[in-house]
């Protein structure tokens, strides 16, 4: 039996994309089952009622509205409500979409190598404000912890084997640890909770890279927007600088 595939996703304001990215998660070519985990973040746009009207009829999408608490916050909240269901645990971004093929490629990889606890691979940009369409370059790098621990080599939405996520738990019980992220709305983003999971990752686990562009990010001002301060930057800096 293939294993159960759980996709998460954490939302906040990404009304205009959401829907379309749940779409691509459920419209998988993948075999096995799968279920769709998503957590709207307080959104303060539309979002919530497209997510919740988007799940009513579906038995396979389960949604929540928490407060806004940051992304880490929602993706692990995420985590919880699919952790007794699922074998294999993917990361969608709100404003990402997978392409058909993705879950089964992935899955494909982890099954074929026991030691490989996690896979990511290419994906393209769309940017709203210039239509241009390209692989981000950053991302198209094979595997190494030294380069890991250098830069980000890693992109979020891949997929992980569950006990892997188990094996680096935080003490106080978060898979994505809430300090590296604040909440959207109160005006700044951390984007290094990823950095930190993949650096926890890659001291156990082999983390495998697809030569192949299957997910699609659609880069808008609203990326570019939010601002880190510098409190909050010197934070995550000393955080990573303790996992490597």
């Amino acid at each position: 039996m293939l294993p159960k595939v759980a996709i998460i996703c954490a939302n906040y304001n990404y009304g205009r994309y959401i829907i379309e990215g749940m779409k691509s998660a459920l419209n998988q070519t993948y075999g096995g089952p799968l279920q769709l985990y998503v957590v709207d973040d307080g959104s303060s746009d539309n979002s919530w009622l497209k997510i919740s009207q988007f799940a009513k009829d579906k038995d396979n999408v389960y949604v929540k509205r928490i407060e806004n608490s940051g992304a880490s916050v929602a993706r692990n909240t995420a985590m919880e409500m699919c952790w007794e269901w699922a074998d294999i645990i993917g990361v969608l971004d709100a404003d990402d979409e997978y392409k058909p093929t993705k879950v089964e490629k992935f899955v494909n990889k982890l099954l074929k190598y026991p030691e490989i606890g996690a896979v990511y691979a290419d994906y393209d940009i769309h940017k709203s404000y210039g239509h241009k369409s390209y692989v981000k370059e950053e991302f198209k790098h094979s595997y190494s912890r030294s380069v890991l621990l250098d830069r980000c080599i890693v992109h979020s939405n891949s997929l992980i084997k569950k006990q892997y996520l188990e094996a680096i738990r935080l003490p106080n019980g978060e898979i994505f640890d809430s300090r590296l992220h604040g909440p959207a709305s109160k005006g700044f983003i951390g984007c290094t909770e990823d950095y930190d999971l993949w650096i926890r990752l890659s001291k156990i686990c082999i983390i495998s890279h697809i030569p192949e562009s299957l997910s699609v990010v659609n880069e808008s001002g609203q990326n570019q927007s939010m601002k880190m301060t510098a409190d909050v930057f010197n934070q995550n800096a000393h955080i990573l600088r303790s996992r490597g």
